[in-house]
């Protein structure tokens, strides 16, 4: 028999069965994909931690690499994966919002409070938004509340909580590691913290432990006695870190130092109709994000526009990410201190050093 493979039987042969051989090498990759998806860990929402830039915010630096953020502090070694996403203006920014909002992302984003246009009566109604109030009167929903004063918000006829506070959320969780320290009650209160007294407070090591083992329980990072011990050390420095960090920020809002809560409080024509409702329907009172403007190299990391400004510059932090993830809600606390250490200079934690378009 003639057996000799020649180009023309080949050529036969692939038209025959090149659809066997396609399909062969489709399932070989969707079974590697299959295998190492099974033996991988998938960071969970709350594990990845997702850095938003918007509208007329810019780059000018780089955030740096996920390793290098948990080494200086930023982020903590639960974090798994860092994303960071430029939301300009295309068009199709609240479709790009809307979908990620939905799909669970997000944990800050950083606009700017420049840009507000009035009414040319007279009457100082808003006509025209500045990035921050833009993005807040769609989506202040997805943010944390940032009162300043430690309460909930609540609805003025009913008296009933429509959201918690985040600062007082953040002393609660504390609370449980670091027994007797008092911080929500302290917080919610409006209390500056005696910060030397707030940090002696001992860790509940026991408590921090059982956290680890409970949360991480199936986690293939974990499998063996010594990794597990090296995690426990690791989430105890997660905690004695975010407490640091947040007692810092909390006395920063309250003290008006280089972390400031953007306050935000204006009337705004939403239906375009010409006139403000008397219902109060188009009246905004918005406490949602942190004033990061007072950092004086801030510009180094973002800018408000190509030329460098860092007028307005605010971060809120959004719910979408981490809200059912209780241990890893307070991950911008430590981000916050790292920005202030990183960009503020001399100025440390004392000093806000306003823009000069601010100073103008």
């Amino acid at each position: 028999m003639d057996a000799k493979i020649t180009k023309k039987r080949l050529g036969h042969q692939l038209s025959y069965d090149w659809i066997k051989i396609a399909g062969c090498c489709i399932l070989a990759v969707v079974l590697l994909l299959l295998v190492f998806t099974t033996i991988g860990t998938r960071p969970t929402s709350g594990q990845t931690f997702d850095f938003y830039t918007l509208y007329d915010v810019r780059y000018m630096g780089t955030l740096g690499s996920l390793e290098k953020l948990k080494n200086r502090g930023a982020l903590s070694y639960d974090i798994q994966k860092l994303n960071t996403y430029e939301v300009t203006r295309s068009g199709y920014e609240d479709m790009i919002l809307t979908t990620r909002f939905s799909a669970g992302e997000g944990d800050v984003i950083i606009s700017s409070d420049v840009g507000d246009r009035y009414a040319e009566d007279g009457s100082g109604t808003l006509t025209e938004l500045s990035g921050l109030k833009e993005f807040l009167v769609g989506y202040y929903g997805n943010c944390y509340w940032l009162g300043t004063d430690g309460q909930p918000l609540r609805n003025e006829e009913t008296g009933q909580v429509t959201l918690s506070n985040y600062f007082a959320d953040c002393a609660a969780y504390l609370d449980r590691f670091f027994p007797g320290a008092g911080y929500e009650e302290k917080v919610s209160a409006g209390q500056v913290l005696d910060e030397e007294a707030a940090l002696a407070i001992g860790l509940d090591e026991e408590a921090a432990e059982r956290s680890f083992r409970s949360r991480q329980e199936g986690d293939k990072r974990f499998k063996s006695e010594e990794q597990k011990a090296q995690g426990i050390e690791d989430e105890k420095t997660r905690l004695t870190s975010l407490r640091a960090a947040f007692v810092k920020v909390w006395n920063s809002v309250q003290t008006g130092g280089a972390i400031r809560v953007n306050d935000l409080s204006f009337v705004y024509d939403v239906n375009g109709d010409g006139k403000i409702a008397e219902d109060g329907s188009e009246r905004y009172d918005l406490s949602f994000a942190f004033d990061i403007s007072g950092l004086q190299d801030i510009t180094e990391l973002v800018a408000y526009d190509a030329a460098g400004s860092r007028a307005g510059l605010s971060l809120c932090v959004l719910t979408n990410g981490s809200y059912s993830e209780e241990d890893l809600r307070y991950e911008p606390f430590t981000l916050l201190a790292y920005l202030v250490e990183e960009y503020n200079g001399e100025g440390g934690w004392t000093k806000y050093n306003a823009p000069a378009e601010e100073e103008a």
